[in-house]
């Protein structure tokens, strides 16, 4: 008898804990869902002003590709996470890692855009990026391929409800080094933010020749690096709950890593879009009520752009002798965009 008590009572307690872990999941996923759907909502504004309304390009397809993948796997999982069966319980997690793997790079790819906007679309910085992309990638797919091919799934009922809730077992105890490849990376990328930042602000900042290049060039570095620390936060977490937690824990990380990389690569774009936005706004302004500019204001935007190209050349010989590299890199930038109505960063967003 009292054994047959103890038996019950350890059945109880593993009941217990597996439905504890069972809820942690679930709500880590609702969690990571609302943050989804709330940024798109507040977003939403930004979206039709500063994406729907500009031409197409390939800021803008990475923008939809990144903001709207994520949610139709929203949808895709919330659907179909109560309805699952011993047979597609792998499926189901095959497909859940793909995706996780699938947002991580839309995001590092959103990264290289800024990051070759920032070295002023240098090859060299481009092969560097792209290389080791590729190598990351490749590496952690393998991983998660490997893994995938040797888990096994199982899926319990949850009663006195008809939900079913999938569990793995047999997973590889080596599944955490799927995040080290994709830290490194982005380590990388945030050595060449940092190297650019110190490279642009070592220039004399008192003048104000280049003050609105370097404003965005200060947004773009400011955006990296608060991206970088929240993203290497999440998968540095991701990797300690995958090397020492239970397999029935492992899907919590996952739904917070694709929620802040899509969350975060979309403000990415946003805010390069507001900066150039403002400052068109402020070389060519509008008059108020009017959707198309007057003829005077047409005027004096070529006034404007004729007294931009003087102050250029009429810079003294000694100071056009003491700009350094950077400064002539940002000046030249400055010359394109009069020339060709957007700069190095619009050519890559816009």
């Amino acid at each position: 008898m009292n054994a047959t008590a103890l038996q019950e009572s350890n059945e109880l307690k593993l009941f217990m804990n597996a439905l504890g872990d069972i809820q942690a999941t679930r709500f880590s996923q609702l969690a990571s869902s609302a943050i989804i759907m709330f940024d798109h909502i507040i977003t939403l504004d930004k979206e039709v002003e500063l994406i729907w309304k500009r031409p197409w390009a390939a800021g803008k397809v990475i923008f939809i590709i990144n903001r709207y993948y994520t949610m139709i796997s929203l949808c895709v999982h919330e659907y179909y996470c109560t309805l699952l069966h011993s047979l597609n319980c792998i499926r189901f997690f095959q497909w859940q890692g793909w995706t996780g793997l699938i947002a991580c790079m839309i995001a590092e790819v959103i990264l290289q855009m800024r990051l070759y906007a920032l070295y002023f679309l240098s090859k060299r910085v481009l092969i560097l990026m792209a290389s080791a992309f590729i190598l990351s990638s490749a590496s952690s797919a393998v991983i998660l391929g490997t893994v995938l091919h040797r888990i096994k799934a199982h899926a319990h009922p949850l009663p006195p409800t008809p939900t079913t809730f999938c569990a793995p077992s047999n997973v590889p105890s080596y599944f955490f080094a799927f995040w080290i490849p994709i830290i490194s990376f982005e380590s990388l990328l945030c050595f060449l933010a940092l190297f650019r930042g110190f490279q642009t602000f070592r220039t004399s900042g008192g003048s104000t020749l280049f003050q609105s290049g370097r404003h965005l060039v200060a947004i773009l570095i400011r955006d990296s690096l608060l991206y970088f620390l929240v993203m290497f936060a999440t998968y540095f977490t991701n990797m300690l709950v995958w090397a020492s937690a239970d397999p029935s824990l492992l899907e919590i990380p996952i739904a917070f890593s694709v929620a802040l990389s899509c969350t975060l690569g979309n403000r990415l774009i946003f805010n390069v879009r507001e900066v150039n936005q403002s400052d068109d706004d402020d070389k060519y302004p509008v008059a108020e009520g009017n959707s198309e500019p007057t003829i005077k204001e047409y005027q004096l935007r070529e006034t404007r752009h004729e007294s931009e190209s003087d102050s250029d050349a009429s810079l003294p010989a000694e100071r056009r002798q003491q700009l350094t590299d950077i400064e002539m890199a940002q000046l030249r930038s400055m010359k394109a965009e009069r020339s060709y109505g957007s700069s190095h960063f619009a050519a890559v967003f816009q």
